[in-house]
């Protein structure tokens, strides 16, 4: 929230120095695109290692909160080790999706000694396709307001 409202202060007193409106909102479109990439790379970086993990099933041992973060992430045992699952326990549905003693299929990344649960496969799945999907109309916006022809999607 304060990122915000220190974001607006900027944006006002760019305004006020006499900057156009399209800088502003180049710039503006420039940190999001800037954003976008960054989750963009991040849930590529997860598919890579969905990739490279081996297939197993485990069973939900615990839900361990965090008190500092703020959350909850579900453990797994598998065969006979407790591992920690990459993501934290979705909001919706968590108490039918978490618990104690339902078997799952996970995947299991040896080298961080952390499991994939479904959950976490198809949000990074859904968070690369998204997320590569809003780089590329931010990116198209960009290109646009350069003079650049307009990339559309449908036509």
């Amino acid at each position: 929230m304060e990122a915000l409202i220190i974001l607006a202060i900027i944006i006002v007193l760019l305004i006020i120095a006499g900057v156009s409106a399209e800088a502003v909102m180049l710039g503006i479109l420039g940190l999001m695109a800037l954003g976008m990439l960054l989750l963009t790379v991040f849930f590529a970086f997860c598919i890579l290692r969905l990739i490279r993990c081996e297939k197993t099933e485990g069973k939900l041992a615990k839900v361990e909160y965090h008190p500092k973060l703020g959350y909850g992430t579900p453990h797994y045992e598998v065969d006979g080790e407790v591992y920690a699952n990459v993501f934290p326990c979705e909001v919706v549905m968590k108490k039918r999706l978490y618990t104690v003693g339902r078997v799952c299929r996970l995947r299991f990344d040896k080298k961080r000694r952390k499991v994939f649960d479904g959950n976490a496969v198809i949000s990074s799945a859904a968070g690369l396709f998204l997320s590569g999907g809003s780089l590329f109309m931010i990116l198209s916006q960009i290109i646009s307001m350069f003079g650049g022809t307009q990339i559309t999607l449908f036509r």
